[in-house]
């Protein structure tokens, strides 16, 4: 008996996937680049928590607007294009970022861009992945999230600390990171030119196999509890990243912009790292268990902001980067398991929009409750809506979960 091996990925798709995963996290990581320095914007140009929240949101909006756009066009049939464009217009966010130091409107301009740049992105990145790596190309958007915040998180914060002109030389260096990402994808796309052929065509049939019984329908059923699953799940980097940095640093007192990060970075590790311990011990936390740990760490937060003392921030910290780490990744699974390359990059778009989307509410109403009650109790109302919010989305999908997992409405051969 002969044994036949599973065929590899050649070179080209292999170099393609890298140089896409490459260009989309240092996209994302231009998201995450304003949390630590958002301390110095209010001392130097005397904004309001409010006016910061809006600052921070400006970047969701354009965000929300572009995953629109992406997810009711046909834009997925050039993603060849579209990524390399976002990568364009996010160099030109991070000059309108760092002209703007002293100047609040191009700050908001700046922020727009940058979020232009990610929900552009985010659909474009997705299709390609797919085209190229298959299968295993699918969680590109919640890996590339997740790394892009975390990369973007520490190396604002070691060069607001440790670097002059932190709130000019920080973009100046993302924008290189940009410029050089961009040719290596250029270079990738080009040696893949006949693959991607594809996608400017009308997009390709289903695989022939036959749909189980009540699939269409346990996918519909699943769909909204999918939905709050990832908003959960990402809305926690956002409070995080946005609200703790000013929170805790007037709630603790401290001058150090770091222990402002402490929170998010505890975080980020923890959803970064947390995946691939559970794959090496054959076991993750199901959607349910996500819910328990994102509603306890709120909990733990909110104690944390009023008593202002850091640990019981740092340890709910840790409890949402167990649960984000998974619920994001979990719920982008659920909607688009079997589904075609440009099918993966709408849906994708429209799963970001919902998760991004009620962060910026969160967000905003953080930065309104702030400006109220200041940092530590209005951050802490906050968080208080957002545990409530984790209760409903784990009543809702009570029973759910299991089905929409088990059945896909299209059954797909797994790549070796």
């Amino acid at each position: 008996m002969i044994a036949v091996r599973a065929p590899r990925p050649g070179r080209g798709p292999v170099l393609l996937g890298a140089a896409v995963a490459a260009a989309f996290t240092f996209a994302v990581v231009g998201s995450n680049i304003p949390g630590p320095i958002l301390p110095l914007y209010e001392d130097h140009l005397g904004l309001s928590p409010f006016v910061l929240a809006a600052l921070f949101v400006t970047y969701f909006v354009a965000l929300v607007s572009m995953f629109l756009v992406v997810s009711r066009s046909a834009l997925g049939r050039f993603a060849w294009a579209v990524l390399p464009g976002a990568l364009v217009v996010g160099v030109l966010g991070d000059v309108a970022l760092w002209s703007g130091a002293d100047t609040v409107w191009l700050l908001f301009v700046g922020r727009a861009l940058t979020g232009t740049c990610v929900g552009l992105a985010t659909g474009s990145a997705a299709t390609l992945a797919v085209a190229a790596r298959g299968d295993a190309g699918r969680t590109l958007a919640a890996t590339g999230a997740i790394a892009g915040s975390f990369l973007g998180l520490i190396a604002a914060a070691t060069v607001a600390q440790l670097l002059p002109e932190p709130t000019v030389l920080i973009y100046r260096l993302h924008a290189v990171s940009l410029v050089l990402s961009g040719l290596l994808l250029a270079a990738a796309l080009w040696g893949n030119r006949r693959r991607l052929s594809a996608l400017r065509h009308a997009e390709p049939p289903r695989p022939a196999g036959p749909v189980p019984a009540g699939a269409g329908a346990a996918f519909d059923r699943n769909r909204l509890p999918a939905y709050g699953l990832g908003a959960a799940g990402w809305t926690v980097g956002g409070i995080a990243v946005g609200v703790l940095p000013s929170a805790l640093r007037d709630g603790i007192g401290s001058e150090l912009l770091v222990v402002g990060v402490l929170a998010a970075i505890i975080l980020l590790v923890t959803a970064w790292l947390g995946p691939y311990l559970a794959r090496a011990a054959g076991r993750s936390p199901g959607p349910q268990l996500c819910l328990l740990l994102l509603a306890g760490g709120g909990v733990f937060v909110a104690a944390g902001l009023v008593a202002r003392t850091l640990w019981p921030v740092l340890a709910g910290s840790f409890l949402w980067g167990i649960g984000q780490g998974f619920a994001y990744a979990q719920g982008l699974i659920l909607l688009t398991a079997g589904m075609t390359p440009e099918e993966q990059g709408r849906s994708t778009s429209l799963y970001a929009c919902s998760s991004y989307g009620f962060a910026a509410v969160m967000i905003l109403v953080a930065g309104a409750f702030s400006s109220a009650w200041g940092y530590s109790y209005g951050s802490a109302g906050a968080v208080t809506i957002f545990v409530l919010f984790c209760v409903a989305v784990a009543g809702a999908g009570r029973g759910r979960w299991t089905p929409a997992v088990a059945v896909d409405p299209v059954r797909v051969p797994a790549r070796k």
